[in-house]
């Protein structure tokens, strides 16, 4: 079960969440690793995201960062963006929308 978060309120939702996983198109299967993004604005900052995060989001411009309940029960909150910018190992997404989402 989903309920739709507000881009105005991302920051709200985040700060209920300790980490994330930045999810990304691969060569075979998604490419997942654990960040600590950040809200700057109306973007979203993900640093030392390493090598091959860099290529896969260049060439593939999506991704979804996965933010875990920090207890069992409480909701998951899930952001998809595009990648506005690579920088030095940084990432900056443009968040497109956002669910916090339990199962069934």
């Amino acid at each position: 079960m989903s309920v739709k978060v507000e881009l105005s309120e991302l920051g709200e939702a985040m700060g209920r969440h300790d980490y994330a996983f930045l999810v990304c198109l691969g060569e075979e299967r998604p490419h997942v690793l654990g960040v600590r993004p950040r809200l700057d604005g109306d973007r979203l900052l993900v640093d030392r995201i390493g090598a091959t995060a860099t290529r896969l989001v260049g060439e593939h411009g999506g991704v979804t960062l996965v933010f875990p309940p920090r207890e069992a029960g409480d909701r998951s909150l899930l952001v998809d963006g595009t990648v506005a910018e690579i920088r030095d190992g940084e990432l900056v997404v443009t968040p497109v929308g956002a669910v916090l989402h339990r199962p069934a």
